[in-house]
């Protein structure tokens, strides 16, 4: 139509020139480049650098936040500690109890996961987004327990309530209440719904990934800082084409040829002069504090000269042992069915694997343990030292007295205990 008016924006999109000879009529056009630093590549058509700008710069989900390595050593080292902790069951008199359930919890939850990989992948959820949800289901083999894909998971927290709407493969959307899942969540702000970590660290995230994409960016231009060329000569095609090959060279190491009067201005940074180690150190140090990891366990340098026991002590203490009490009662109420719970049988993680410290330490912990009356011997052989039991009744009394053992007796020059005596 003649004397239409265009918007600027539907001008540059349309790739409208002008109106033509006759009224009404547009004429169209190349599309003309949008303008852009002529050293990222994307100017000249470097495939290489357009993937290099398509990196994410900030976390819109949580696959994305996982990308950053400090985020992802947080979450799985909680994960893999925590979940592969042994899960016992004692009643009131802190005495073993044994059920059908057991071995589901604690060796096959379903028939594609074993428990080493079912509890780090729910605790690895857990950590990353506030809270990690399954689903046990019935079968003619007994019980499974299924985890709920977090990426086809919508949770709606209520004030006294839960629903839990998944969508299966099938692209059917099944709602889930309470009595239908298995979950654990994490911190909350004093109601139901759990805090998401990740989303509670998204500025901390955002920095690290606007870090890797700069190095990255920085590093593949063979340490050349961006800029601009300039002239006040016109440039045929000739001149824009050796112009183009010259910047490839520079890009590549090699030294750039500027002619027509051209002239390089430097709009950027070196790394060293941006500081960038340090700046990478200080953010991984900022996410760890999110998972309250101890600065030994990511390689800070001023982390302090802290023992490998004592350090095993603060990680369990601020941090594996908070998600463990959660995993605990979580089994006890969620799962474990009523009956069984009415005996007063509780759910425990043995977190004597991540208290153990060095070989001498726990020599010497061994020791003290069997003097004090603690521990038996057959309990201090098959949980600390994997060995065999000793079918003996004294192997398992803590209170047998160490002189009716074989090598007391002989270390006071007493009789050898009849149940020690060797034919």
């Amino acid at each position: 139509m003649a004397g239409a008016l265009m918007s600027g924006d539907a001008y540059r999109t349309g790739n409208i020139h002008a109106v033509d000879a006759m009224p009404g009529r547009l004429a169209p056009m190349a599309a003309r480049p949008e303008p852009t630093n002529i050293t990222d590549g994307r100017f000249w058509g470097d495939d290489v650098w357009d993937i290099i700008a398509a990196l994410p710069a900030e976390a819109n989900s949580a696959e994305t936040a996982a990308r950053v390595s400090a985020l992802f050593y947080c979450c799985s080292v909680i994960a893999e500690g925590v979940g592969n902790l042994p899960i016992d069951f004692l009643d009131r008199d802190h005495n073993p109890v044994h059920f059908p359930l057991e071995d589901v919890l604690t060796l096959e939850p379903n028939h594609l996961q074993t428990a080493a990989e079912f509890w780090p992948a729910m605790v690895f959820a857990g950590c990353l987004r506030g809270a990690a949800f399954a689903e046990p289901v019935a079968t003619f083999d007994g019980v499974e327990i299924w985890p709920l894909d977090p990426r086809r998971t919508a949770e709606e927290w209520k004030d006294r309530s839960l629903t839990v709407r998944y969508t299966g493969d099938d692209n059917r959307t099944r709602t889930l209440g309470p009595a239908d899942l298995f979950w654990f969540a994490g911190l909350a702000d004093s109601c139901a719904k759990p805090l998401v970590p990740w989303k509670m660290a998204k500025g901390s995230i955002d920095f690290q990934l606007a870090l890797e994409v700069g190095a990255r960016t920085y590093f593949r231009n063979s340490r050349r800082p961006g800029g601009f060329l300039s002239t006040e000569q016109k440039l045929d095609e000739p001149a824009l084409s050796r112009v183009r090959d010259g910047i490839l060279q520079w890009k590549g190491g090699k030294i750039a040829v500027l002619e027509q009067g051209l002239t390089f201005k430097d709009v950027g940074s070196s790394n060293v002069d941006a500081q960038l180690a340090e700046l990478i150190k200080q953010r991984t140090l900022e996410l760890a504090r999110y998972w309250r990891i101890p600065k030994f366990m990511i390689g800070e340098d001023d982390a302090g000269k802290t023992s490998s026991e004592q350090g095993a002590i603060d990680f369990v203490k601020y941090c594996a042992r908070p998600y463990g009490r959660r995993i605990e009662q979580a089994i006890t109420v969620r799962l474990l069915p009523p009956d069984i719970r009415a005996q007063g049988v509780r759910a425990g993680l043995n977190f004597d694997a991540l208290l153990r410290g060095d070989s001498s330490t726990q020599w010497k912990n061994a020791v003290l343990a069997r003097t004090g009356s603690i521990l038996s011997v057959n309990t201090i052989r098959t949980k600390w030292f994997n060995e065999p039991r000793i079918e003996e009744e004294w192997a398992d009394d803590p209170r047998t007295p160490l002189g009716s053992n074989r090598a007391a007796d002989t270390a006071m020059g007493g009789e050898t205990a009849p149940q020690d005596k060797v034919n």
